[in-house]
């Protein structure tokens, strides 16, 4: 048996919320300007957040004198971190810096023990890293003076655990020998798992290898881009962390206006739940396409280069290996093929299935939470979040200005 109907789509809303993120800098003192100057781009610097003093140091002793650092000129936003425990040749160095329109700073990263506990440790240049540092943390001038000084700097949360006071020597172990060394600040660097920041020297007397990680800042490029070229560089040799996420376009279509845009069609249906649209529509909406991680896609062309963008940014964090299996886009059916319920968002192509042998409906699943966010970034609402959940599916929810 068939019939002729005709079909609109429905769209919702997909709404991004933005986290905002408070940091406080502790310093252990208040520098005099100097002309110094860092070696990244220049940018509309932030206002400086105050200071905390801190203790001069064990009981007893004078502080030791503190290096000039100017205040900060303007600020780069780290985007890409590249690291590798073994270090990073000096011409793969070289390739990366080159990739960087935002400009980059190269650091030294490995594992040190303080006070008996193990943290992955950051040696730096305060002059040329201080730009890359979140906002607060950045122009604070005391926190760098007190790296440049040859203190530790300590994330607030590790050392409010750690129980370690601010002003006081700490042990730090690494190299194969302790040093006792004045905790000058508590302050944040941005950069995933990293507790402690030091110079450059004190690093290379802890042991942290040279040239281990590098910076890099996409300017007024796109980070994802750069994550994922920075990735085909290093190849397997290195972990890349995409730092900044991406900010989708606004949606601007919607409702019965994103109903237009996808189009109505006539279609038959047949007794085995399948349907047939008009050829007519099929021929002006469908269309192949070779996407990062999944391949040859068959979506509505309006899907397309939002798919395509969120696994871009799937791949650039390097998530790639959670997206298992793709199992369809375009597939014109009722639900379940069941004649007696809705034509299924497969019809128009605007919904596709991953993952779907471990991800059954009616099941958790074991969706990368990360994957899912990526993907709801780029206007597509997740099955996992239903009543009666279905969480191999992931259906467009709204149109983003691409």
């Amino acid at each position: 048996m068939t019939d002729v109907r005709r079909c609109l789509p429905w769209l919702a809303y997909a709404r991004r919320t933005a986290a905002v993120v408070a940091i406080v800098v502790a310093a252990a003192c208040t520098p005099a300007p100097d002309p110094a100057q860092p070696d990244a781009p220049r940018a509309a610097a932030g206002s400086p957040e105050a200071a905390e003093a801190a203790g001069s140091g064990a009981p007893g002793r004078s502080p030791a004198p503190t290096p000039r650092l100017a205040d900060l000129p303007g600020r780069a936003r780290a985007d890409v971190l590249v690291t590798s425990d073994q270090g990073l040749p000096e011409a793969q160095v070289a390739g990366l810096r080159k990739l960087a329109p935002g400009g980059s700073t190269t650091v030294r990263v490995g594992d040190v023990v303080v006070n008996g506990t193990t943290v992955r440790a950051l040696a730096v240049n305060p002059v040329s890293f201080r730009a890359f540092a979140p906002k607060g943390t950045a122009e604070a001038t005391a926190v760098w003076q007190a790296v440049a000084r040859g203190d530790v700097v300590i994330a607030h949360a590790e050392a409010k655990a750690m129980k370690l006071p601010l002003g006081r020597r700490v042990d730090v172990r690494g190299g194969g020998k302790t040093s006792r060394l004045r905790l000058g600040a508590l302050a944040t660097t941005g950069l995933p798992g990293v507790v402690a920041v030091v110079n450059d020297a004190v690093g290379d007397s802890l042991g942290l290898p040279a040239r281990s990680g590098v910076v890099l800042g996409a300017g007024a490029k796109d980070p994802v881009g750069l994550a994922a070229a920075a990735r085909k560089a290093v190849g397997a040799g290195a972990r890349v962390d995409l730092l900044t996420q991406p900010a989708p376009p606004t949606a601007f279509l919607t409702g019965s206006r994103a109903a237009r845009a996808f189009g109505a069609f006539s279609y038959r249906y047949h007794p085995d739940g399948t349907i047939e649209p008009d050829a007519r529509w099929v021929a002006e909406n469908i269309r192949y396409a070779r996407l990062p991680i999944i391949g040859f896609v068959q979506c509505h062309r309006l899907t397309i280069p939002q798919l395509r963008r969120a696994l871009q940014e799937i791949e650039a964090a390097g998530l790639a290996s959670q997206v298992r299996s793709y199992a369809g886009c375009y597939v014109p059916r009722f639900i379940e093929r069941n004649p007696t319920r809705a034509v299924s968002l497969h019809t128009w192509g605007i919904a596709f299935d991953i993952n779907a042998a471990t991800n059954q409906m009616g099941t958790r699943g074991d969706m990368d939470p990360r994957v899912v966010a990526i993907f709801e970034r780029w206007g597509f609402r997740w099955g996992g979040r239903w009543s009666v959940p279905d969480p191999m599916h992931f259906e467009l929810g709204a149109l983003l200005n691409t």
